[in-house]
């Protein structure tokens, strides 16, 4: 007699995992049914998933401290089609990179990185970056989007709070009038202040930039140098600017020691905008004159006539009067340096940059993301320029303005 099997116990067993194969077959058949990808990408992109996840199973055995932290997602793009991939991860420290991923990876990735970066800079919105991208035949991954987004938000939160030498020879700061398109896209007008150094060693760095709706006052300028102090900058020889609202008050109390320059080219454009023109022949002469002064006494008796040469417009006249030590700092430094204090033209070179770029994107920028992604890319260029090439004239006279530097710290330093 034939033993019949016992279905009780036959129903306890557990069931049979379907394979990994199975669970393929499944996941392409149920992509057609649903009218979604099927084919080799599918199955290249389970495949591929499942066996990082494993690797990642493989490597936590060894490393039981270390906790898996979930996944994140990237495209990789072959010829048989596009792969949507989990990349599985581990919180820690420790760098955990599954073996089957493209020795490349990282530069595909930064390609289409760049690509996006690029976008960004000529103004275009995500909207436009994707029907751009769709219009090339393209892909298009927002994550990638958001991934770009992150890294331009860190390397400009780097770039606004890195730390800075303490001792500067020279920091000079001028001004960049622009339009900005608001919400409701309309212009609205923006002012660019941006500050550049000259490092003790004559090399050149920018310091920052900052941005403001409306006009300067105290308040602003004492935000802008109480970010360079708190972020190290305590030491500075010069400060050369144009006449701005409220910043001599703001110097004086955060940075005593520094001497105080106003642009002599800043002085010259008010020159003409106040003379009339049978007079403003000689009164550029005496501008030339102060220029070119051999010693500050000497620029002092120009200075004097130029005041007397503006008396027709008084208060004008006036108001120059009250600046006179600051117009003629620059001559208290070696001769040959001279032309590098008097006038805020290494930052107004950046400034026409500036006008380049706005230019190229017709007239204004489209958001406070795509002025600051050209300031930041600008920028990168520039101090990667300068920081291999100090100024000729300070570098030949780096022992004369280290002494002046010194000597006007001295008693500071002694207290």
């Amino acid at each position: 007699m034939k033993r019949r099997k016992d279905n009780t116990e036959q129903s306890n067993r557990p069931e049979k995992q379907p394979d990994f194969v199975d669970q393929m077959l499944q996941k392409v058949l149920e992509n057609k049914a649903n009218g979604e990808r099927t084919g080799i990408a599918v199955i290249l992109e389970e495949f591929i998933n499942e066996l990082m996840k494993r690797d990642r199973d493989n490597f936590l055995k060894d490393h039981l401290e270390m906790p898996a932290n979930g996944f994140y997602k990237r495209d990789l793009k072959l010829t048989l089609g596009e792969l949507n991939l989990k990349i599985p991860r581990i919180r820690s420290g420790t760098t955990f990179r599954p073996a089957i991923l493209p020795p490349h990876w990282k530069r595909i990735d930064k390609d289409y990185e760049e690509l996006l970066i690029a976008m960004m800079c000529n103004g275009y919105s995500q909207a436009q970056i994707e029907r751009a991208c769709k219009s090339l035949k393209l892909p298009f991954s927002r994550e990638a989007m958001n991934d770009v987004l992150d890294f331009i938000a860190e390397k400009m939160d780097f770039y606004k709070n890195r730390p800075l030498d303490s001792e500067w020879l020279g920091v000079f700061i001028d001004a960049y009038h622009t339009h900005l398109r608001d919400e409701n896209r309309k212009n609205q007008k923006t002012v660019i202040f941006v500050a550049c150094g000259i490092k003790l060693d004559g090399t050149k760095e920018i310091l920052g930039f900052w941005t403001l709706k409306g006009s300067e006052n105290k308040q602003f300028w004492t935000d802008v140098f109480q970010d360079l102090i708190q972020r190290g900058a305590t030491k500075i020889l010069a400060i050369v600017t144009d006449n701005f609202n409220g910043l001599d008050a703001v110097i004086k109390k955060l940075f005593p020691l520094a001497y105080r320059q106003l642009c002599l080219v800043h002085l010259a454009r008010n020159l003409h905008r106040h003379v009339s023109k049978p007079d403003k022949g000689s009164v550029m002469r005496l501008w030339r004159l102060i220029k070119e002064s051999r010693n500050f006494e000497e620029g002092e008796i120009y200075f004097d006539q130029l005041v007397q040469a503006v008396s027709g417009k008084k208060e004008f006249a006036e108001k120059l009067a009250e600046q006179k030590e600051h117009y003629l700092t620059f001559l208290i430094f070696p001769e040959e340096t001279r032309k590098h204090f008097y006038t805020t033209n290494a930052v107004e070179s950046i400034n026409a940059g500036i006008e380049r770029m706005r230019n190229d994107l017709g007239g204004y920028f489209a958001s406070i993301r795509s002025l600051e992604v050209n300031l930041f890319i600008q920028f990168s260029n520039l101090m990667d320029l300068w920081s291999r090439k100090p100024i000729p004239a300070i570098r030949s006279s780096i022992y004369e303005l280290n002494q002046i530097f010194s000597l006007r710290y001295a008693s500071a330093d002694l207290k």
